[in-house]
């Protein structure tokens, strides 16, 4: 068995492991989401969806901006159609990476530079997950002053220091000069050459601090999108919520979102799960196991139906004008 089906079989004995454990010791069994699910409103249910569709469009045209800052010159349109195509391969690649990989070595090979797109790629993720964490401790300061329930805002500031280690080295000229001679000192000499092809793009968004704000501002609206999306879902299973549950909802999901990017579960399957039970219950949100799970479960099934769009235009094949083009500023 080689390392990637190791890594598959690992994640999907993860996966059945926490399913099995939210039936057997949970308050969740098939009558039990069937109840939480009994009465959806379906006018609610289509907005949620619309509004992840808003979201994933402009996650596209994020991803899009950036490539083309780096001076790429496929058109904004094909970059768009890669970005949903991405989407439908990494929810239906069993795994959270794939459509990434299928996204940047397809780009790659037309711009004749698959770093490039790599580094562009791994700017609109970690932007991504700075905004969402931002987001996090934003609502989490504001839920602590009205003094309503939540967890400990220590792995939200954990998981922040990454994301913005991450940036820090790769953008600051300082810091990977430092790290580019740990690198060098190694008996490895490859990691110090592709450690210094990455500095060497990401100096291209170095000298554009303005550029990377206005970028960071959009990617804090695709985050604010995302959450929404969950939030209405609620609202569509008759989750009768206040605005103290919004709120605590608005820390809560970006926790989830923080813990299912671990590549430990197919595509986040039981954890996430398990982790909403645990969180919203805890947090008062909502009363029954069931509700939690059915709540983030449909979240994850519209987020499937939206990337559909993506196998249609996977199917259809790249497109052939250059209108549509994502500006570069």
């Amino acid at each position: 068995m080689n390392r990637a089906r190791l890594g598959l079989f690992m994640k999907l004995a993860v996966s059945a492991l926490l399913v099995w454990f939210l039936f057997r010791f949970r308050d969740v069994s098939s009558s039990t989401l069937l109840d939480a699910v009994e009465t959806p409103r379906w006018g609610l249910l289509g907005i949620a969806t619309l509004v992840f569709l808003v979201s994933a469009v402009a996650g596209a045209f994020q991803w899009g901006w950036i490539l083309r800052a780096s001076g790429l010159t496929t058109p904004g349109r094909e970059m768009g159609r890669l970005y949903f195509v991405g989407m439908f391969f990494n929810n239906f690649l069993l795994g959270n990476v794939g459509g990434d990989a299928v996204k940047i070595v397809d780009l790659g090979r037309r711009e004749g530079s698959t770093v490039r797109v790599f580094c562009g790629t791994a700017l609109d993720r970690l932007l991504g997950l700075c905004a969402l964490t931002i987001l996090a401790l934003l609502a989490f300061a504001v839920a602590a002053a009205w003094g309503l329930t939540l967890p400990p805002v220590t792995p939200l500031i954990l998981a922040l220091m990454v994301w913005s280690g991450g940036l820090a080295v790769l953008l600051s000229a300082r810091i990977s000069t430092l790290f580019q001679r740990l690198f060098d000192r190694l008996p490895w000499p490859v990691v110090g050459e592709k450690f210094g092809q990455f500095v060497a793009e990401f100096r291209l968004y170095r000298r554009r601090p303005a550029w990377l704000g206005r970028v960071f501002v959009l990617a804090l609206g695709v985050q604010i999108l995302r959450v929404t999306t969950h939030v209405l879902i609620a609202y569509g299973l008759g989750l009768e919520l206040t605005i103290a549950h919004v709120l605590q909802l608005f820390v809560l999901i970006p926790l989830l979102g923080i813990l299912i990017a671990l590549p430990i579960s197919l595509n986040g399957l039981g954890l996430r799960e398990v982790a909403a039970a645990d969180l919203f219950v805890a947090a008062g949100v909502v009363t029954l196991d069931a509700q939690a799970v059915a709540v983030e479960f449909l979240a994850y099934l519209v987020q499937v139906l939206v990337s559909l769009i993506g196998g249609v235009l996977f199917l259809v094949g790249p497109a052939r004008s250059g209108a549509g083009d994502t500006p570069r500023d």
